[in-house]
This record gives structure tokens, sequence and C-alpha cells, in this order.
């Protein structure tokens, strides 16, 4: 886990553990067989990502933990509402 910094008196910690594998069958030619397949042992062209939370979790009073990601895009947010 990181610390970002603070914000409002908040502060920020990643954790980049946050996230869910998603399988990518994009690229398999016929899902079903592939499916067939993989439960017979075969290597098939199936790709596990990880995608990051888009949740923020508060910790006590003054603790956010987010996956990386998450805290980038709300810093951004955060930038383009400051005037």
């Amino acid at each position: 886990m990181i610390g970002l910094g603070s914000i409002a008196g908040l502060r920020i910690v990643e954790d980049a553990s946050l996230s869910d594998p998603v399988e990518d069958w994009s690229r398999v030619r016929s899902p079903a067989r592939a499916a067939r397949r993989r439960r017979r042992g075969f290597p098939q062209r199936i790709v596990i990502r990880r995608v990051p939370w888009p949740d923020v979790y508060r910790v006590g009073d003054d603790m956010l933990v987010m996956h990386p990601a998450t805290a980038a895009a709300l810093l951004a947010k955060i930038e383009r509402m400051a005037p």
C-alpha cells in the first residue's frame, strides 16, 4: 500500500490488490470449442486481465483506501473542478 497524499483532510492510501481477474475470450475463434478443450486441459488463447475496483473505502475518520487507477481518476476529476 502506498500513501498518496491528503485531500480535504482525508489521507489517500493506494492498494493495487483491489482488483478483479477478468477472462478475455476475444482471441478465441470458437468459445464453445475452447471451453470444451480447456476442461480437457489444452491451453487456449484466453487472457486473464486484472480490472481495478472503482470503489473507495473509508477507514476510520480520515483515511480513504482505493486502487491506484481509481486514485488517479479521482485526483484528475478534483483538478478539473478546481478553479
